[in-house]
């Protein structure tokens, strides 16, 4: 196995989804995590008004993108 493989199996294991693949260049993914717990504890003591928060946050959720070289 090359070095570029056993990089991208270490995403991989990681929870990253390989985006492209080339023989040089691999390019990983990975949406952000969102914290359900504290965002529904919030939705509920505020009888759902947070809800509206946790919708522009799951719209919107950043993708961080990393390029893996041989």
């Amino acid at each position: 196995m090359n070095t570029l493989d056993a990089q991208v199996q270490k995403y991989v294991n990681d929870g990253w989804a390989v985006e492209s693949r080339t023989e040089t260049q691999a390019v990983v993914t990975k949406k952000k995590r969102i914290g359900w717990f504290f965002n529904i504890v919030l939705s509920v003591l505020t009888g759902g008004l947070w809800l509206l928060v946790v919708l522009y946050k799951v719209i919107n959720r950043k993708t961080e993108r990393v390029v893996l070289s041989a």
